[in-house]
C-alpha cells in the first residue's frame, strides 16, 4: 500500500504544503518519532527475551481482571512479526503526515493513541461478551480471555479514516500496484474488518481492534475541539496546527465585529486597554499584509 499521487504534497509557488510544513518544524514529527519508538522495541526486544512485550501486551485478563490499564497504550508499540511491523509503519509514514499536519503535533499525538485504546476497548468489550454469553450472538470474540493484542494497526486505521476524510481523493497503491481513492481503501478496509468479526474469520481479535481504531478516527477528526486537552503541560496553542490557527483567526474576527460595533453604538471612549490593543493589533497586521 504505498501514495501514487499526494495532492498534499504537490508543490505551491515552489514548494509542497507538505514540504513547507516540515521545513518549518524544529522538532522532528511525531509521526517519524511513532515509527522509530515501535521499531525500536521490535528490535530491541528479542535483548531482553521478550520483557517488553510482556510488560506491554493487551488482553482481556490484563486489562479486565488485572487492572493493568497501561497496556492500552503499550499494546500498541509492540508487533508479532517483521511484516505485521513494516505494513503498519508502511501507513504510518505514508497517511500520518497529513493527519498530524491538520491536526498539529500534539492534538495528533492525542488522536493517535485514542484511537488505539478505542481499538483496545471494543475488543475487550466483543471478547467478554463472547465469555459471558458464548457463541450465540454473531460480532462476539470467543477466543481466550488471555490471548494476547499487539500492534499499531487500531491508530493507523484511525489515522486511514482521517484521510478520508481531509483528501479522499488523493490515489493510493493497494499493494503497491493496485490504484484507488483513499476513501475508497479506507472504507474498503473497514468493510472487511467488519465481515471478519461478523463471521468469525481468522483474525477477528485484531479485526475487531481496527474497527474501534476507525470509529475513532472517523469522530476525532470530525471533532478535533475533544483533542484539545491532552498534553497541555505542553502547551495548550499548537502553531503546528492548521485547523487550531483557523479557529484563532475566526475568533479574532469575531472580536474585531464587536469592537467595532461597541464603537458605532457608545463612542471610541468606551473601549477598554485591551480592546484598544486587539484593534490595533489588527489595524496593524492588515497594513503589514496589505
Amino acid at each position: 500500500m504505498g501514495i501514487h499521487d499526494r495532492d498534499y504534497a504537490r508543490p505551491s509557488g515552489g514548494r509542497g504544503v507538505f514540504g513547507r510544513g516540515m521545513r518549518q518544524r524544529k522538532k522532528m514529527a511525531v509521526t517519524t518519532w511513532l515509527i522509530i519508538i515501535c521499531v525500536a522495541v521490535y528490535m530491541i526486544d528479542p535483548f531482553f527475551n521478550g520483557f517488553l512485550s510482556k510488560w506491554m501486551y493487551m488482553s482481556t485478563d490484563h486489562a479486565i481482571w488485572g487492572i493493568q490499564y497501561w497496556r492500552l497504550i503499550g499494546f500498541q508499540f509492540l508487533h508479532a512479526n517483521m511484516q505485521h511491523l513494516l505494513f503498519n509503519m508502511i501507513g504510518l509514514y505514508f497517511f500520518g503526515p497529513l493527519v498530524e499536519q491538520y491536526l498539529g503535533g500534539k492534538r495528533y499525538l492525542a488522536f493517535y493513541l485514542l484511537c488505539g485504546i478505542f481499538g483496545a476497548v471494543l475488543y475487550l468489550i466483543l471478547n467478554l461478551g463472547g465469555y459471558v454469553f458464548g457463541d450465540d450472538i454473531p460480532g462476539l470474540l470467543f477466543n481466550d480471555t488471555a490471548t494476547p493484542l499487539v500492534g499499531a494497526s487500531a491508530g493507523v486505521f484511525g489515522i486511514l479514516l482521517a484521510g478520508a476524510f481531509l483528501a479522499p481523493n488523493i490515489r493510493v497503491l493497494l499493494f503497491f500496484f493496485i490504484p484507488m481513492k483513499l476513501s475508497t481503501l479506507a472504507y474498503s478496509l473497514v468493510a472487511l474488518a467488519l465481515f471478519t468479526v461478523l463471521f468469525g474469520r481468522n483474525n477477528a481479535g485484531g479485526e475487531a481492534a481496527h474497527l474501534g481504531g476507525a470509529a475513532a478516527g472517523w469522530y476525532f477528526i470530525r471533532n478535533p475541539h475533544h483533542l484539545n486537552g491532552f498534553f497541555d503541560f505542553l502547551g495548550k496553542a499548537d502553531p503546528t496546527s492548521k485547523h487550531f490557527a483557523w479557529r484563532e483567526r475566526e475568533s479574532t474576527q469575531a472580536d474585531i465585529d464587536r469592537i467595532l460595533d461597541k464603537i458605532h453604538n457608545k463612542g471610541l471612549q468606551s473601549l477598554s486597554s485591551k480592546e484598544k490593543k486587539i484593534l490595533h493589533d489588527a489595524s496593524k497586521k492588515r497594513r503589514e499584509d496589505s
